[in-house]
C-alpha cells in the first residue's frame, strides 16, 4: 500500500511539473512592452502554432486603468489566455474587466470563456462573431492537434456579448478606445482598435510586420488593401501589428500593403497571360524573400489569391 501511495505521489508531482513547465515556456514564448501612458504590447513568436506558444503566435495588449485592465485579444484557447494573463500580472494585479476581438483567427477569440468566466466584457464586430461561429469547429480540431491537448481546458467556446457593424467607442482609463471594422481583410471581420490620445494603433492582422502575412481560405485581398489604406489615414506614432515588433505605419505599408498590391498585380498578370492554377508557383514573389516565412506562406498566398481573383 505504501508502494502505491509513492506510485501515485509520483506520478501526480510529474504531471505538475509537467503543467507548470508548460506554462512557464508558454509564458516565455511571449514578451511585454510598455507603450505610450498605462498600455503595453504583448509580442508573440513569428513561428507556426505550436505546444510551445499554445497558438498565441501572434501580439496582443492590453490598458491598465484604476480599477482594471482592458486586454486586446484573448489568446487561441484556455491555455493561451492563461499565458496572456500571466503577462499582464507581471504589470499589475488589477482584473481584466474588457477584452476585444480584433479578427477571426483563433489567437483573437478562443480565450474569451476563461475572462469571461472572471466577469470581463467581451467586445468584437459583428463580422468576426459571425466568422467565429463559422470556423470554431475546424480551430478547435486544428488546435488540439498541433497541443495534443485540448486548448480550451474543458471550458466552451464563447463570442462577444457586445458587437457592432462598423464602429464602437467607448472611454477607459480616460482615452477614448475607438474600434473600427472597414471591411474583411485577413479575416471577415477585422478590425482595429485606435487610442487618438496616445497616438497609438493595434491593427489586428490588418498589419504584418517581420514575417510574411497569410491570405488564407477566408481572406480578402482585394478588400484588405482597401481597409489598409483607410486604416494608414489614421494619426498614429506607435503601431502594434497583428505579428511581429512593434512599428510604425510607414514601414507596416511596406510589409503588407506594399506585398498585398504586388501579389494580386503579378497574379493578375498571371492569370491575363492564360496562366492556369497549377503553375502558379511560376509568380516570383522574391522581392519579399526577406520576410520571415516566406518559403513556406508564398506559394499558398498566391494560390489563394488567384484562386479569388478568377472570379473579380
Amino acid at each position: 500500500m505504501q508502494c502505491l501511495s509513492r506510485y501515485l505521489a509520483l506520478v501526480i508531482s510529474l504531471i505538475v511539473g509537467t503543467i507548470a513547465s508548460l506554462f512557464a515556456t508558454s509564458s516565455m514564448a511571449l514578451s511585454t512592452v510598455q507603450l505610450s501612458g498605462s498600455a503595453y504590447a504583448i509580442i508573440g513568436e513569428t513561428s507556426n502554432r505550436s505546444s510551445t506558444n499554445l497558438g498565441n503566435n501572434a501580439n496582443f495588449g492590453f490598458i491598465v486603468g484604476p480599477t482594471s485592465v482592458l486586454l486586446i485579444d484573448a489568446g487561441a484557447g484556455t491555455l493561451a489566455a492563461k499565458a496572456i494573463e500571466q503577462q499582464v500580472r507581471q504589470i499589475t494585479p488589477l482584473p481584466i474587466s474588457h477584452v476585444i476581438n480584433t479578427g477571426g483567427q483563433d489567437h483573437r477569440w478562443l480565450g474569451n470563456s476563461y475572462f469571461q468566466q472572471q466577469g470581463a466584457k467581451i467586445i468584437a464586430s459583428q463580422a468576426a462573431t459571425e466568422d467565429h461561429n463559422e470556423r470554431a469547429g475546424d480551430q478547435l480540431q486544428g488546435l488540439t492537434n498541433t497541443l495534443d491537448q485540448d486548448p480550451m481546458a474543458g471550458l466552451a467556446a464563447t463570442t462577444a456579448e457586445i458587437t457592432f457593424e462598423q464602429n464602437y467607442q467607448f472611454t477607459f482609463a480616460n482615452l477614448d478606445i475607438k474600434l473600427h471594422h472597414q471591411g474583411p481583410a485577413h479575416t471577415p471581420g477585422d478590425s482595429w482598435v485606435y487610442i487618438p490620445q496616445l497616438k497609438l494603433l493595434f491593427t489586428g492582422d490588418i498589419a504584418y510586420g517581420d514575417r510574411m502575412l497569410g491570405v488564407i481560405d477566408v481572406s480578402d485581398s482585394q478588400s484588405w488593401v482597401e481597409v489598409f489604406e483607410a486604416m494608414a489615414q489614421l494619426d498614429t506614432q506607435q503601431v502594434v501589428p497583428g505579428h511581429g515588433q512593434v512599428s510604425t505605419m510607414t514601414r507596416l505599408k511596406q510589409e503588407t500593403y506594399d506585398y498585398l498590391v504586388y501579389l494580386r498585380t503579378h497574379v493578375g498578370e498571371f492569370i491575363d497571360a492564360g496562366g492556369e492554377l497549377m503553375d502558379i508557383r511560376q509568380v516570383d514573389q522574391s522581392t519579399f524573400s526577406h520576410l520571415l516565412n516566406y518559403k513556406e506562406i508564398s506559394p499558398g498566398n498566391a494560390l489563394r489569391v488567384f484562386e479569388k481573383m478568377e472570379w473579380e
